[in-house]
């Protein structure tokens, strides 16, 4: 069975006949040398297609940041094209910038259990942290972060002083 395809008429007759293997062949070399060619895609996703119908077998081999590497059943090795957008990784390489602050706020609240002596020192690194967050260029969303963590760090801080003096008060 032999198709007449045309991968890229400027680097490839156009009526030439081909096999559907030797079409993949030449639209890969087509990709190789310009992976944005839309039209060399579109025939390649189309001869695809055919191959498909003739023997639906296809086996992963490999793949590269911007091709799938395959096979066919009867060993013929090509390249297609990825058309997805990749994939976010979980957790983001990159930490929020509001994390350090909330992160220190929390170990706030934990240090109110021992009579607010942890918390009398971690708030303080929580109210650091979003001042420097707030002299950083950032988005509102981090500024407004900033703000609470601030807020919330110094209310801790005045609740853990107000236990230090009760727990003072007992001890004397």
């Amino acid at each position: 069975m032999e198709i007449i395809t045309k991968p890229s008429s400027s680097l490839h007759p156009a009526n030439t006949s081909e096999t559907l293997e030797e079409s993949v062949t030449a639209l890969n070399r087509v990709l190789e040398l310009n992976p944005e060619d839309t039209t060399a895609r579109q025939t390649l996703y189309e001869t695809m297609q055919k191959i498909l119908r003739k023997d639906a077998f296809l086996a992963y081999v490999g793949e590269t940041d911007v091709n799938y590497k395959v096979r066919t059943f009867e060993e013929f090795q090509f390249i297609h094209p990825k058309n997805r957008a990749m994939a976010e990784l979980f957790p983001p390489q990159n930490s929020p910038p509001a994390q350090t602050a909330t992160h220190w706020l929390g170990w706030a609240v934990v240090g109110l259990i021992p009579a607010g002596l942890g918390t009398l020192i971690i708030s303080p690194l929580a109210m650091i942290a979003a001042i420097q967050l707030l002299r950083q260029p950032s988005e509102a969303i981090d500024r407004r972060r900033a703000w609470i963590v601030m807020i919330g760090a110094f209310i801790l801080w005045l609740i853990a002083l107000v236990f230090f003096f009760i727990l003072f008060l007992h001890l004397a």
